[in-house]
C-alpha cells in the first residue's frame, strides 16, 4: 500500500496527461558550487554520510537562497519548522536577506532557544551592511497570517512528513495560495532509500525512519505532489534535486533526502499565467501567530562615495605597504624617510574595488603624493597618518577581524538531527 496519504495524493484531471504537464512545470537547477563532493560510506554493520546529511542540506538550501538568478530579490525568508534555529545561523549571514521569520508549532521548544537568535559581540563589532530583523513566531505551517505577507522565499526542511493529512492539505492554500512567494524549497526523506537502511536495521514500528513521521515518499510520490502543486498553481515551476548520495552500485534509490525547489514564474524571466492578489484574503479558520521574541541586528550604513571609499583603501594599502617595507632587514645608514610603493602594484591590490589607473592618478594628484618613477613615494616616519580616523580604522577592521563567542556561537554539528 502507498505511503501517500490521501489528503495529497494528487489526481490529474483528463486529458492532461502528467508528461505533457511535467515539460511546462519543471526548470533546471543545478548548484553554483557543483558537486558537494560528499563522502557516503557503507559497511557490514551501517552507512555514515560525510558531512552529516542535516549539514548537506543546510548547505544546499544556502546555495539555492544566493543562487544568482534570484539571490537579489530575497529579502524576507519564513522558515516553517525551525526548531533549535540551527539553519538560522547559516542563513542570518546572508546579507541580502533583511528580514527572517522563524515559525513553529512547538512553542515550549521557542522558548528554549529563544536567545539564539540575538546578535552575538562579534556582529557590534564586524556589523552587516543591510538591516536585518528577525522574529520568532508561534504558530502553524497550516494558518495564513498577516506575518507573512510580503515574503519573498519560504523553507520548510523534514517538515511535511510531520504533519496529519488534513495540515498537509492545507500547507500549498497558506504558502502559494496566500503568501505567494518568490522561492520556496521543500525537503523531505526519499523512502526509495529505506530499503539500504533496512539492510542494518528494521525500520520503526510505524513502518519509518523517525517515529513522530506520519508518512514518508517515493521520489516518484514526491514528484507526483510538486506536480499537483503547480497544476493548481501555475505561476510556479518546480525542480528535484537531493542530498545524501546512495552508496556506489546503488544508484537506483536516489538520494536519502529529496528537495524540491518551487520558483515563481517572474523569477525566470517568464510570463505569470495568473496575476498575483495584492491582498489574499486571511482564512478565517486560521490562528493568527504570536510573537515570540523580535530583534534587530545592528547594521553600518556606508554613506561614502565610491571615490572616498576607493581613496580609503589606498591609504590602507599605504600603511601595510610601509610596516612590510620597515620589517625587513635594513641597514641603519640606509633607513629612508620614505618608501616607494609601485603603483601596479597598488592598482593589482585595489583590483577588487573597482580602482582604476586613472582614478588612482587623480587620487595622487587631488592628495599632493608625490611620484618618482611611476612608484608613489609615502612617507616613512614613525607618526601616524592624519587619515587614520577611529571610527574608519574600526570600521576597517571589523571587516578583518572576526571575534566569535565561543559559547554562543558553536554549532553542535556532531548532534543527529531528525530524519
Amino acid at each position: 500500500m502507498s505511503n501517500l496519504p490521501i489528503a495529497a495524493t494528487v489526481r490529474f484531471s483528463s486529458p492532461i496527461p502528467v508528461v505533457t504537464l511535467t515539460k511546462r512545470a519543471m526548470f533546471s537547477h543545478k548548484f553554483s558550487c557543483g558537486d558537494f563532493q560528499t563522502l557516503t560510506k557503507m559497511t557490514e554493520t551501517g552507512i555514515t554520510f560525510d558531512p552529516p546529511v542535516y549539514e548537506q542540506r543546510y548547505c544546499a538550501t544556502i546555495q539555492i537562497l544566493e543562487d544568482a538568478r534570484w539571490t537579489d530579490q530575497i529579502r524576507k525568508v519564513v522558515e516553517f519548522g525551525c526548531a533549535e534555529m540551527r539553519f538560522f545561523q547559516l542563513m542570518r549571514r546572508i546579507e541580502t536577506i533583511e528580514h527572517i521569520g522563524l515559525v513553529d508549532i512547538d512553542e515550549p521548544l521557542l522558548m528554549r532557544n529563544v536567545t539564539s537568535v540575538n546578535p552575538l559581540v562579534s556582529d557590534y563589532i564586524r556589523r552587516r551592511g543591510s538591516p536585518l530583523k528577525v522574529q520568532i513566531l508561534h504558530g502553524s505551517v497550516a494558518d495564513s497570517s498577516e506575518e507573512l505577507r510580503d515574503t519573498d522565499a519560504v523553507v520548510a526542511l523534514e517538515l511535511i512528513e510531520h504533519v496529519y493529512d488534513d495540515v498537509l492539505a492545507k500547507i500549498p492554500v497558506n504558502i502559494f495560495g496566500f503568501i505567494q512567494p518568490k522561492l520556496v524549497v521543500f525537503s523531505t526523506p526519499n523512502s526509495d532509500f529505506n530499503v539500504i537502511f533496512t539492510r542494518f536495521n528494521p525500520l520503526l514500528p510505524n513502518g519509518f525512519r523517525h517515529e513522530d513521521h506520519k508518512f514518508e515518499w517515493t521520489r516518484e510520490e514526491f514528484k507526483n505532489w510538486c506536480l499537483g502543486i503547480v497544476e493548481k498553481y501555475p505561476n510556479y515551476m518546480f525542480s528535484l534535486t537531493g542530498v545524501g548520495n546512495p552508496p556506489k552500485e546503488y544508484e537506483s534509490v536516489g538520494h536519502v533526502s529529496q528537495i524540491a525547489i518551487f520558483v515563481r514564474k517572474d523569477l525566470l524571466e517568464m510570463q505569470l499565467v495568473n496575476p498575483l492578489l495584492s491582498k489574499p484574503n486571511i482564512y478565517k479558520e486560521s490562528t493568527p501567530y504570536k510573537l515570540i521574541h523580535s530583534v534587530e541586528y545592528p547594521f553600518y550604513v556606508d554613506t561614502r562615495t565610491e571615490k572616498e571609499k576607493i581613496w580609503t583603501e589606498v591609504q590602507i594599502e599605504f600603511q601595510r605597504f610601509k610596516r612590510h617595507f620597515n620589517s625587513c632587514e635594513v641597514e641603519v645608514d640606509t633607513c629612508q624617510d620614505t618608501c616607494s610603493m609601485p603603483i601596479a602594484v597598488l592598482l593589482d591590490r585595489l583590483e577588487h574595488v573597482g580602482a582604476t589607473k586613472e582614478l588612482i592618478d587623480e587620487l595622487i594628484l587631488e592628495n599632493n603624493l608625490k611620484v618618482e618613477n611611476e612608484c608613489v613615494l609615502i612617507d616613512n616616519s614613525d607618526q601616524e597618518s592624519d587619515w587614520s580616523d577611529p571610527c574608519e580604522l574600526s570600521d576597517r577592521l571589523s571587516q578583518e577581524t572576526v571575534l566569535v563567542d565561543q559559547e554562543r556561537e558553536e554549532e553542535c554539528w556532531d548532534q543527529s538531527p531528525e530524519s
